[in-house]
């Protein structure tokens, strides 16, 4: 077989010589199930909300089945020629063409003595281009050199200023458009801070310090992925010290309670938290390992800015649904059996809090509003009680009604009737704003029952000067949206914040009335 031409050559040898990038590695899977492990469980008044599978929040089952979209990677990138290959492949290609019929003699100087010279007119013509390909080379090399470093001045230089403004300190809500009064939207993140300090930051004039306290998630402390960071904790700390000056978390991992502790040390605030153990059903190395970090925090902080100590977040609720099924109550054996596991870890946090030396810090439990039995307020400090009347289901015009009666006739009653009297508050209550699905943007009253701004601003206005007034403690269900509670339950769940998932105040007007 003849050997294949200088052409098909030079491309066998381009193929060669081209390296290939591969496919880029595949990204990591996203958040597993969690609600069978460290995530609050739903909130519910009754029973008849019990079965996750029978909830207006999305079960966990079904999101089983509609995994989360994972980002597309892979593929394979573009191709090039190397600067070597490219030098043999010119090597080559001109070794070929003045060997072949191409190439002719030349017969200049033969009059001159000189020897004749074999000149080969392609071999010229293929010089002088590249000659030319070389300097056009330089020229783009060199342009796009300075356009590179151009790029990466202009980059340091914005970037600093921009840093100014976006410090891991502070964010101001009142230049970036913050919703609500004059309905300017906007961004909490370009906060003024004066010389890099966190206490010294720019007040919404939007905002009013009207609840008595507001219940606070963060949004990318979901352990195992334990993403939070201080820089976002101060920034959420100065717009809700503009609203309050209690905050109520939900649990320990993530390191939770030593960020929000150091974030008000840093803004020096005047805030104080209900710190928290989350206490998964059956799974005793979840509530051991919250334990040792919420000991750690007190030691390294202590308790200066710490209201109480809150152990689970309806354990009961959750104990009787997986055990007792539907229709069984808090009052049930298997409500009592909840109790009794619960009081162990009360019993056992009030023990470390006195080794500590703290033994005058309170102690108490959040749940559902109807589960609450005489078992677990005869040992608590403090009751929690989650009261929504979106599950009641009632309108947005009779929700703080509806809130106020179930509040005082389930919990107030119940525990002015033991012989301790722990002090009952609403843990949560409010109004969400948006459904992620059509079956449930309605809690079921029909007209007036939707879940909007407009639904949540009629009970902003209807519920918290009053309950002020009352005298009413109570903590408002929340803070801003949480974009993982939409990923995981769906529906109403990840809506409910005053503040959109981006520290965006929703278009409200916030009541101006003074709190306890």
């Amino acid at each position: 077989m003849s050997s294949p031409s200088p052409q098909l050559r030079d491309a066998q040898n381009y193929a060669r010589d081209r390296p290939s990038w591969g496919d880029r590695p595949p990204s990591r899977e996203d958040l597993d199930n969690y609600f069978d492990h460290e995530l609050p469980a739903p909130h519910r008044l009754s029973g008849s909300y019990l079965s996750p599978s029978h909830s207006p929040r999305a079960s966990m089952e079904n999101l089983a089945n509609k995994p989360l979209p994972l980002p597309a990677f892979g593929g394979t990138g573009p191709r090039y020629l190397s600067p070597l290959a490219a030098a043999e492949a010119t090597a080559t290609e001109g070794a070929g063409m003045r060997n072949s019929n191409y190439s002719e003699i030349s017969m200049v100087g033969l009059n001159s003595g000189r020897p004749p010279v074999r000149r080969s007119t392609w071999l010229e013509k293929e010089q002088t281009h590249h000659r030319k390909n070389h300097r056009l080379f330089i020229i783009v090399c060199s342009t796009l050199t300075i356009l590179i470093v151009l790029g990466v001045s202009l980059g340091v230089f914005f970037g600093t200023r921009n840093s100014k403004n976006n410090t891991a300190a502070a964010s101001d809500p009142s230049t970036t458009g913050t919703s609500g009064g004059g309905g300017s939207g906007s961004s909490s993140g370009a906060n003024d801070t004066v010389a890099g300090d966190p206490s010294q930051f720019t007040k919404d004039p939007n905002l009013k310090q009207s609840f008595y306290g507001i219940a606070y998630t963060m949004q990318d402390a979901l352990y195992p992925d334990c993403n939070e960071n201080l820089a976002s904790v101060i920034l959420d700390v100065q717009l809700m010290s503009q609203l309050t000056t209690r905050i109520r978390l939900y649990g320990s991992d993530c390191n939770q309670t030593q960020l929000v502790l150091e974030a008000i040390k840093q803004t020096k605030v005047d805030m104080k938290i209900n710190a928290a153990i989350y206490i998964p059903v059956d799974d005793d190395v979840a509530y051991a390992r919250q334990r040792d970090a919420l000991q750690n925090a007190l030691q390294t902080y202590g308790v200066d800015n710490i209201e109480g100590i809150t152990v689970g977040n309806e354990f009961i609720l959750n104990y009787v649904t997986k055990y007792g099924g539907d229709g069984a109550s808090a009052d049930s054996a298997v409500g009592r059996r909840a109790a009794a596991l619960l009081s162990e870890k009360i019993t056992e946090t009030r023990q470390f809090l006195s080794s500590l030396g703290h033994s005058d810090v309170p102690v108490g439990s959040a749940d559902a509003g109807a589960y609450f039995n005489n078992d677990l307020l005869r040992v608590i400090d403090y009751g929690l009680s989650n009261v929504h009347a979106w599950f009641a289901p009632t309108t947005a015009a009779g929700a703080a009604a509806w809130t106020n009666q179930f509040f005082q006739e389930t919990n107030v009653a119940a525990a002015a009737a033991v012989s301790n009297h722990p002090r009952m508050v609403i843990a949560e209550t409010g109004w969400p704003t948006h459904s992620s699905d059509a079956a449930h943007e309605n809690s079921g009253a029909g007209v007036g029952g939707e879940a909007s701004v407009a639904n949540l601003q009629t009970f902003l206005d209807t519920f918290v000067c009053q309950a002020n007034s009352a005298g009413t403690p109570y903590y408002m269900f929340e803070y801003s949206d949480v974009g993982w509670k939409d990923r995981i339950y769906g529906g109403v769940e990840g809506y409910w914040g005053l503040f959109d998932q981006h520290r965006k105040l929703k278009d409200l007007t916030i009541p101006d009335c003074a709190h306890q």
